[in-house]
């Protein structure tokens, strides 16, 4: 019975150890991140385009005379001020959603278009969306390959990828006369990714070499960080190449690892270390394969 209670009174203390190690990286990494994902800040681009940075994953609101289309819904209050402004500039026009992919910060605000069509990629199943991002925000229609949509002077491609990447149905929305793409969770500006579930690291660098053969991009709105040009992309190309060589080149990690200091991260989930582990499970799992 002493030892029992022996027991009991270590799992206690661990319990407790582990609860205080977990409040304290929320309070001094994930809550700071979080924090940050909620401000929003918005970009008149011109007269028919809107970029709104952050509340969740950045934001872009097209407008044409018969259609306004909004990429990606947000999180929180974010996503219902959104489709206030969404609302607002499309009066009786139809409004069309095209979500990246099925994560909540990008997908939340779904449930403020009942009615109105919703796009996502054609590899998800409604079982599967619903388990990541509940049901309330379930697309109306999924697309397999791509789409071509005719916006006032513009042409919208939506591009569904046809691997694992970031998520199992990545999407890319590009505008030709624009020549600007969006990139979802792909392309993340400054920021390290969260490689999770099935993320695989190699269909992210095999998506950056296709998308210029694929596309004449100028300009990126990446899924977190500010918005630029085909530079966001070559950067994180060089991350996972980087984070490549730490995983196989001990030697080089700590240089490799610091060159990405000033980046958006949360130890165990994103960040170089978290990236470099992925990495080195695919190369082990590949060899045993």
């Amino acid at each position: 019975m002493k030892t029992l209670r022996k027991i009991l009174k270590w799992l206690g203390f661990i319990a407790l150890a582990l609860a205080v190690i977990g409040l304290t990286l929320y309070l001094i990494y994930l809550r700071p991140v979080m924090k940050k994902m909620e401000q929003t800040s918005t970009i008149n681009y011109d007269k028919e385009l809107m970029i709104v940075i952050g509340g969740g994953g950045n934001s872009g609101i097209l407008v044409s005379d018969s259609l306004v289309i909004v990429i990606d819904t947000k999180m929180g209050d974010a996503a219902e001020q959104l489709s206030k402004t969404v609302k607002e500039l499309a009066g009786k026009k139809p409004i069309l959603v095209i979500n990246t992919h099925v994560h909540t910060d990008h997908s939340s605000g779904n449930k403020y278009y009942k009615g109105q069509t919703i796009l996502a990629g054609g590899n998800y199943t409604k079982e599967s969306w619903v388990k990541d991002a509940g049901e309330e925000t379930m697309p109306t229609q999924w697309v397999k390959d791509k789409m071509d949509i005719k916006m006032g002077d513009d042409t919208v491609t939506i591009l569904n990828l046809d691997r694992y990447v970031h998520t199992a149905s990545d999407v890319f929305v590009y505008l030709h006369q624009r020549k600007m793409l969006f990139g979802g969770d792909v392309i993340l500006n400054k920021q390290a990714p969260a490689l999770l579930g099935g993320a695989d690291p190699d269909g992210y660098v095999e998506t950056f070499d296709r998308l210029p053969k694929e596309f004449n991009i100028r300009k990126i709105v990446p899924g977190h960080g500010p918005m630029g040009g085909i530079e966001i992309l070559d950067n994180f190309r060089l991350y996972f190449n980087d984070m490549k060589t730490a995983a196989t080149d001990d030697s080089k990690k700590d240089e490799l690892v610091d060159k990405y200091k000033d980046w958006v991260q949360v130890p165990f989930v994103m960040s170089p270390d978290a990236t470099i582990d992925v990495i080195k499970k695919r190369i082990h799992d590949k060899k045993d394969n």
